[in-house]
Order: structure tokens, then C-alpha cells, then sequence
């Protein structure tokens, strides 16, 4: 953390890149552990602590983003650069207590909470676990790092330890261009052209992706992780030269496959994260330099894996090549709602190469991320190319699957592999109809009926007051009880204002979920009287509606 690090007044504000707001808008909706970066460095050797604490401390005064915090000033995200102050690196002594009290630790830096609006967004810890065996606990906000910001951090770590282990400032790269202006460039409205793709590529989205899992409440969120032979490794690696395909492409049709397989679905849409380092001033910054994008993947009329390979490689190539902010892309489309992701549930990311242990003076260094416990899509595979071999990471939410799903959905995709790879492979065949999306939309309709309240007096005057809080944010002239704030215009950046305003008129907590899941006026109308039982004295109306709305949740088969 940083000690003594005074603030910037109102004045030395920033504006937030596209992708920080979308992502400060996910976690609105989504636990914060899943956006933490939480990194182990197991360090066996001779540690000089006073020189690890000091390269720490020259590494956040090197870098803005990891000084920078998140507040709302009225109806407006911004982010503050809070100016250099003493790093304090805080030193636990493990000597005593069985071996798993490290990971126990390490698992509690990686959850605990981040003060987004007042920071700092990144924390270290040293454990002492022998005279010459330590681990280093990193953890960092994704707000501020990313992949690409690992590699700059782990090399210039290794260059500042260097020279403050002999008691010399370190030379570490310049910034050519400033924090803000980064900031700035990322920022620029994107072209026409770039944007026509995208309403084009996702005009008629297919429904939301439903996984066939029925888990038991309350299952947590879990990562179930398979290690790919060397020889199905170079098999993929062949069949995606033989179709002049990346590894990426292959995996992810192999992947798009799987979900057509498990659904029944042949138009999926699967989230990637594109690195947006193209400009040669970012290549020593660190900071969220990525953009989701929506890779649309249509299998019905592709009889061979040849046929969705060459399906795959136009969609990243083209997509890649109108990269846009992901909030541009969900404005373009107005995508249905909800509490989930509204263009994708499924993601899928490889990393070619992970960053490179850092060279700490004599001490032999190994990383690895940690899991926080908390997914941030229904189903995620990462695939990550490390020198032990190819490994597949399945991170999935305990409302979607559960330990044994995940472990049959993660051998699957391997059995996939092994067929596919295949040079005459055809796809396997579509499983029987499941629940049709009519048959599930009445029976949410009926679940949702036997929980509903009638809308009170109560609601009917929280209708209005809401009305007019969307005319004016979305200056329309006329809001009725069942128009959808979305369709009238709506987007995520606009939502700001609206729950300021609510917060503000209704004196009540509406959080961005609350919007999200109910965008009409009598629906959010009847969810905000519904969730507000008569007060008592000393109620706290703000837990009084938390309390409500838990209850609904539980009610509806919701996770909390």
C-alpha cells in the first residue's frame, strides 16, 4: 500500500478509458474478487527484503495506473492519480505454522476487497516461510493491469531489485507519453465504418447462452484445469497450419463445437479479450490496455470442422480488425438486459507465454496466479502455453456448474480435441431438443408470477417518480409503465445519472443490478416497493431493500 499519499483536488481528475468504465460497469454486477490480478512469487534463495520493498516502491512511482483510484463525482466516473508516496510492504513471519498456511494467506490477499473509489488497487505481502524461502503476494486491481502489464512489471521488478540491492536509483525505461494522454487516445470515437461491422455481424443475436446444469444452491464458483500430452498438442498446432489457422482459432472453434454439442445451439457468440497495445508508447505501460469482443461463430450449415475453422478465422480477423470499445459495440447492437453479460456468456482467451519469472539477485523465482473464488462469466476457458505444456483452465459459475459438470465439460473438450484434430472430422451430433426457449420463458413467466406482489400505491407513486427521472436523463417527452430504458435509448454510461437521481429523489439505494434486471418502469417500480418492507424504527431503509431483494432472489431460485 501506499503511506502519506496525498490527493489531487477535483480539478486533477481524469476521465476513464472505454474500458475501465466497462468494466468498472461489470463489476457493478459481478463479486470484485473476479477482477482482481492476484500473483504467488515463490522466492527460494537470499532475499534482500529492504531492496524488494524499495523496487516496489519504484515501480508504483513509475506508473500512474498504480497509483490511480476510482471515484464518482456526481453522476460521472472518473479516476484520481494519487502523488508518490512511501510503499510499505508489509513482511508475515510463516516460520512456525504448517506448510498450508501460505496458501491460506495467499487465498485472503487475493479476495479481500478493494477500495475502488479511495484505493490503493494494488497490495503486497511477503511471507517469511524460512530463512531463505519467501513468497511475494501481488494483487492488483484489473481496473489498472492486464497481461500485458504483467510482463512490464515483472521485468522492470527484476531491473529496480538489481540496482537497489547495490545501493544504486534504477534506470527504468521512460514513459514517452503521459498517464492521461494514454487515457485520452483510447477515447477516440471509433469510425463508421468499424461500427457497421458490428451491427451487421450481430444483427439477429441468438439468445443468451443457457448451459445444461442444474446445480445446487449455493455451489460456489469454481476452476477445473486440464493439462493437454505434448502429442494432442502438436496436433492442434498442425491442424491449425494444415487450415491457415492460429492455435487460438483452433481452440476456439474447438471450444465454439463444444458449446454447440452441449446446448444444441449452432450460432454461439463467445467473448475474447483483445490486447490494445498497438501503439508503440504502451509497450512499457502499465495499465488496462484490452477490449472484449463479441466472435460470432455459426455452425449451422458446416458439416466438418474445416467448415467452422474457416468460419473462425474470418470472425477473429475481421473482428480484430474493427476492434472498438465493447460499451460501442453493446450501444450499436442494444443487445436484450439483464443480469448477465448481454452479448456473451462463454469466453475464451490463450496466452502464448506467461511473464517471466522475475530475476530477483540470487533467489530462483517462480509466478503463478492465483484463483480468487469468483468467475466472471457463466463459463471461461483460458488456455495458457507454459513450459510444463499446453494447460486448460475451466472457470465457471456455481449457478451454471458444479465441480462434476465442469470436470465432464473440461474432458469433453479434450475428447474434442483428439477428434477434431483430425483430418477428415466431421461434428459430432447435435444433442436431443432440450427445453425450448418458449417452454423456458413461460415457466420464468410462472415463477416469476407466483412471487409477484400487486403493485401497491406504493409502486404506482415510485413509477412516476421514476418516469421523470428518464425523461429526464433520456430526454423523451413522454415515459410510459412499460417502456423499457434500454429501447428508449438507454446505456450503461447513462445509468449513472439514473441511479444518482434516483438515490437522490427516492432516497433509496438502487444499485446498477436492480437496473439492469428490471429496465422497464413497473417492473423496477414494483421490485422497489416490493423490496421495501414498512419501516421500523431505527431501519436502515438501504438493508431493509437488500434484505427484500435477497429474499426475492432466494424465492426465484436466484443465487444471492
Amino acid at each position: 500500500m501506499i503511506d502519506d499519499a496525498a490527493e489531487v483536488d477535483d480539478v486533477g481528475l481524469l476521465s476513464v478509458s472505454p474500458a475501465q468504465e466497462s468494466m468498472w460497469f461489470a463489476l457493478q454486477l459481478t463479486p470484485d474478487p473476479a477482477y482482481h490480478v492476484p500473483y504467488r512469487v515463490q522466492l527460494d534463495g537470499p532475499l534482500d527484503a529492504g531492496a524488494l520493498r524499495a523496487a516496489l516502491g519504484d515501480l508504483v512511482a513509475q506508473h500512474d495506473a498504480l497509483r490511480a483510484s476510482f471515484p464518482r463525482t456526481g453522476t460521472e466516473l472518473r479516476q484520481r492519480v494519487r502523488s508518490t508516496g512511501a510503499f510499505t510492504l508489509r513482511v508475515t513471519d510463516l516460520v512456525a505454522l504448517p506448510p498450508g498456511a501460505a496458501t491460506t494467506r495467499a487465498e485472503e490477499l487475493a479476495r479481500e476487497p478493494f477500495d475502488l473509489a479511495g484505493g490503493p488497487l494494488l497490495r503486497a505481502e511477503l511471507l517469511r516461510l524460512a530463512p531463505d524461502r519467501h513468497e511475494l503476494i501481488l494483487v492488483v486491481h484489473h481496473l489498472v493491469f492486464d497481461g500485458g502489464s504483467a510482463r512490464v512489471f515483472f521485468a522492470q521488478l527484476a531491473e529496480a531489485y538489481a540496482a537497489r540491492a547495490a545501493h544504486r536509483i534504477p534506470e527504468l525505461p521512460q514513459q514517452p507519453v503521459a498517464y492521461p494522454d494514454l487515457i485520452d487516445a483510447q477515447r477516440i470515437r471509433p469510425s463508421g465504418v468499424d461500427l457497421a461491422y458490428w451491427r451487421n455481424r450481430l444483427r439477429d443475436m441468438p439468445p443468451p447462452l443457457a448451459l445444461p446444469g442444474s446445480p445446487a444452491p449455493g455451489t460456489p464458483d469454481g476452476l477445473h484445469r486440464v493439462r493437454l500430452t505434448p502429442d494432442l498438442a502438436d496436433r492442434v498446432r498442425v491442424t491449425g497450419r494444415r487450415h491457415r489457422c492460429t492455435s487460438f482459432m483452433t481452440m476456439l472453434a474447438a471450444f465454439a463445437v463444444l458449446l454447440r454439442t452441449h446446448t444444441g445451439r449452432t450460432d454461439v457468440v463467445i467473448g475474447s479479450p483483445a490486447a490494445d497495445r498497438r501503439r508503440p508508447e504502451t509497450a512499457h505501460a502499465i495499465g488496462l490496455f484490452v477490449n472484449m469482443l463479441p466472435l460470432r461463430v455459426t455452425m449451422t450449415d458446416a458439416p466438418a470442422f474445416a467448415d467452422v475453422l474457416a468460419g473462425v478465422r474470418d470472425a477473429v480477423l475481421d473482428g480484430f480488425g474493427h476492434q472498438v470499445p465493447v460499451e460501442d459495440i453493446i450501444r450499436e447492437t442494444s443487445p436484450a438486459r439483464s443480469g448477465h453479460s448481454p452479448l456473451f456468456q462463454a469466453v475464451f482467451w490463450l496466452h502464448p507465454a506467461q511473464a517471466e519469472p522475475p530475476t530477483l539477485g540470487d533467489c530462483r523465482t517462480t509466478v503463478e496466479e492465483i484463483f480468487t473464488g469468483a468467475a466472471k462469466y457463466d463459463l471461461t476457458l483460458g488456455v495458457r502455453e507454459t513450459p510444463n505444456g499446453t494447460v486448460c483452465d475451466f472457470f465457471y459459475r456455481g449457478t451454471v456448474l458444479d465441480p462434476a459438470g465442469a470436470d465432464r465439460l473440461a474432458n469433453a473438450y479434450v475428447q474434442l480435441l483428439a477428434a477434431l484434430t483430425d483430418p477428415d472430422a466431421v461434428l459430432p451430433s447435435l444433442p436431443p431438443p432440450a427445453l425450448t426457449a418458449a417452454t423456458a420463458t413461460a415457466a420464468t413467466a410462472t415463477a416469476a408470477t407466483a412471487t409477484a406482489r400487486p403493485i401497491a400505491e406504493s409502486a404506482r407513486l415510485l413509477a412516476g417518480r421514476i418516469a421523470e427521472v428518464w425523461r429526464e436523463v433520456l430526454d423523451v417527452p413522454v415515459v410510459g409503465s412499460q417502456d423499457n430504458f434500454f429501447d428508449l435509448g438507454g446505456h450503461s454510461r447513462l445509468m449513472l445519472r439514473v441511479q444518482g437521481l434516483l438515490a437522490e429523489r427516492l432516497g433509496t439505494d438502487v444499485s446498477m443490478l436492480d437496473l439492469f434486471d428490471h429496465p422497464t418502469v413497473a417492473a423496477l417500480a414494483g421490485h422497489l416497493a416490493a423490496t421495501a418492507p414498512p419501516e421500523t424504527s431505527g431501519d436502515d431503509p438501504a438493508e431493509r431493500r437488500r434484505a427484500g431483494a435477497l429474499r426475492l432472489r432466494q424465492a426465484k431460485g436466484r443465487p444471492e
